[in-house]
Parts: C-alpha cells; sequence; structure tokens
C-alpha cells in the first residue's frame, strides 16, 4: 500500500511541476498562481523575491507579458517525499521571444521546490530559479508552415 500511495504522490508532484511550464507557456496567470500555496515563496535569485499568491499573479503578468512566446522544458525531476511534505529539484530549459523586438532568449537552469499537500492536492509552496547560463538572439522568424499554440494575450 505505501509503495502506490508513494508513487501517485511522485506522479501527482510531477504533474504539478510540469504544470507550471504548461501555464508559462500558455500565460494562463490565473490558473498558474492557483498551483501555489496562498503564502508561497517565489525565489527568482539576487534578492527577487516573492510572496503570496497575489504576489505571484502580479509577477507572472508582469513577466509573462513581456513574451509574444515562450516554452519551458522540464528534465532531471528528482521528488522527495515526507508526509504531506516534498521537496523537488528539476533541470529547465526555457525559450523566450520578445514581444517588444522578437529577441529570443535562451536559458538554462534548475528548478529547486518545495511542495506542500492541500485539498487541492499538491501545490508549489516555495520555488528557486537558479540559472547556469543564458544566451540572447536575433529574432528568427517562424517559418509560416508552423502554427503557434494558442496562449493568452496578456497586452
Amino acid at each position: 500500500m505505501n509503495d502506490w500511495r508513494e508513487t501517485t504522490d511522485r506522479q501527482a508532484v510531477t504533474d504539478v511541476l510540469l504544470a507550471y511550464c504548461d501555464l508559462v507557456d500558455r500565460a494562463e496567470v490565473d490558473e498558474l498562481a492557483a498551483i501555489f500555496t496562498e503564502g508561497a515563496c517565489f525565489d527568482y535569485g539576487n534578492g527577487a523575491v516573492f510572496t503570496g499568491r497575489e504576489s505571484l499573479r502580479a509577477l507572472f503578468a508582469d513577466r509573462l507579458g513581456r513574451y509574444r512566446a515562450t516554452n519551458h522544458h522540464l528534465s532531471n525531476i528528482r521528488v522527495e517525499l515526507s508526509g504531506d511534505a516534498a521537496s523537488a529539484v528539476s533541470y529547465v530549459y526555457a525559450w523566450h521571444e520578445s514581444a517588444a523586438n522578437g529577441e529570443q532568449l535562451h536559458i538554462w537552469g534548475r528548478y529547486v521546490d518545495t511542495l506542500a499537500r492541500s485539498g487541492e492536492g499538491w501545490l508549489l509552496d516555495t520555488r528557486q530559479v537558479r540559472v547556469a547560463g543564458a544566451a540572447t538572439h536575433p529574432a528568427f522568424p517562424l517559418p509560416e508552415r508552423f502554427e503557434r499554440y494558442a496562449r493568452r494575450d496578456l497586452g
């Protein structure tokens, strides 16, 4: 029985981490804020720390509004469980296309998270974003044969 519970909890935690990437890429700010606890803490590094769901909602609306498109890839997910708490480390590659000038930003890094089980399921309680590297490139046009996926307009 414990093995089944641990397996389902690990998958549920992983699903939250993957949902974060999907919601960011679709710019679904309200749904994105909802996968965090009410008192969640988001640490971008270098003193940029945001606390509370409403603060995170404002952060996401501001940051995601700067981009025409984003695409996040998550890998190397490691989850540790302890009752109704979990910790996770995952690696992220994120691509961003500026709404202002089309410049493309590529970021490699990792998320260090804690999650809490709630009546709503597993929710992110803390997130640290730490970057290993970044690169910017001039805009490359999207070939006409491709169609972008839907993204909420935050402008």
